[in-house]
């Protein structure tokens, strides 16, 4: 009794089929959803569950010494060959309900019906609860790009309104959030500190203002200069958790370009399955559309424009710049995927040495 034998794994058991088809030995998984679907998790990773085990123990007691099924495990006393579309799995998805009824796993198609409804419910909440770190990235880069097109509005309409007191410092502060803590923390004309604002306090152009009216400014600006701090406590968190969960991506492109790749293509998953020239235009598809449709230029970059190696490059070698960059995004999305090893530092020697000056050819 040497014969091979398959083995598979399903929602009701563990069951063993030699090479006439036929059941040599079973093992049922207990009628509770909560279990099987801890059972079939387990599966699903390539763990030995404790009824495989059993069953092997069984087999081995039978005589068999040579099984057949989807894992890469190895057993005492037994030849364990992986094959990962076997026999066993073939006969359990063609006979498996009629099985569950005749080893009285239940005790109708109704029962049945309604266990693998709760078994998938509980397979789904699993799913869901598993840690995915990258969409958290996404979360934040969305509340971070939100917040940036809402402060640029906010500060524009800021500075009208405060410009019609005070229009000299509106044209002279042209940060943003400062002139929003000026507004805040100063106000008045006569008490702003900065030098070369001040000296226009006494011969402004600006209209009076109440002292209710200043205090609305004021009280706009202070919840303006709050959205900018957190805007940075944000870009703070984000930029330390990009180093722990795309380690290689955020080295490359920069904490927030990394992380409104990964968002732009969905997850990290399926950035790390993009071809190079796809990441390189990822958040120009407005640009290749209108090229694909009236024939305007094609775009060179999506997002990666922003990063520091294109702003810094000759204006006739930025396709070139970010041909090279996307191809290292590429690697670096991969390894964070694939790998989890930080070859960062590797990554971006590589990419210096070939941005060396001579090496980027002009066209």
């Amino acid at each position: 009794m040497f014969m091979k034998v398959f083995i598979s794994t399903n929602i009701a058991g563990v069951f063993a089929f030699d090479e006439k088809k036929k059941m040599v030995h079973y093992s049922l998984f207990s009628p509770d959803p909560v279990l099987i679907a801890e059972r079939l998790n387990d599966v699903k990773k390539g763990e030995l569950i404790p009824e495989e085990e059993n069953l092997i123990k069984d087999l081995i007691r039978s005589g068999y010494k040579q099984v057949a099924w989807d894992k890469k495990i190895d057993f005492p006393g037994m030849r364990c060959l992986y094959e990962p579309d076997n026999m066993a799995k073939a006969i359990l998805q063609k006979d498996f309900r009629k099985l569950a009824l005749d080893l009285q796993f239940v005790k109708d198609q109704a029962e049945l019906n309604k266990l693998l409804s709760e078994v998938n419910i509980q397979l789904t909440k699993k799913e869901l609860r598993k840690e995915k770190k990258d969409v958290i990235l996404m979360r934040a880069i969305a509340v971070i790009d939100d917040l940036d097109r809402s402060l640029n509005t906010m500060s524009e309409m800021m500075r009208e309104w405060y410009g019609l007191y005070f229009p000299e410092a509106e044209r002279l502060i042209r940060d943003h959030e400062q002139l929003a803590k000026t507004i805040h923390k100063e106000g008045r004309r006569d008490d702003i500190k900065d030098k070369k604002v001040q000296k226009y306090a006494s011969i402004t152009a600006g209209m009076s203002f109440t002292e209710d009216e200043l205090n609305a400014v004021q009280d706009y600006a202070k919840n303006i200069y709050s959205m900018f701090k957190l805007r940075d406590s944000l870009s703070l968190q984000l930029k330390r958790s990009t180093k722990d969960v795309i380690p290689n991506l955020s080295a490359v492109a920069g904490p927030l370009i990394a992380c409104r790749l990964v968002s732009l293509a969905g997850g990290l998953e399926k950035l790390a399955r993009l071809p190079t020239s796809t990441i390189q235009l990822l958040g120009a598809e407005k640009a290749l559309f209108r090229h694909l449709k009236s024939k305007d230029k094609p775009p060179k970059f999506g997002v990666i424009f922003a990063h520091p190696l294109i702003q810094g490059a000759h204006p006739n070698d930025r396709g070139r710049v970010a041909r090279l960059l996307a191809a290292k995004l590429t690697m670096a999305a991969r390894a964070d995927f694939y790998t989890g090893n930080n070859m960062s530092e590797k990554l971006l020697a590589d990419l210096k040495s070939k941005l060396k000056p001579g090496k980027v050819k002009r066209r």
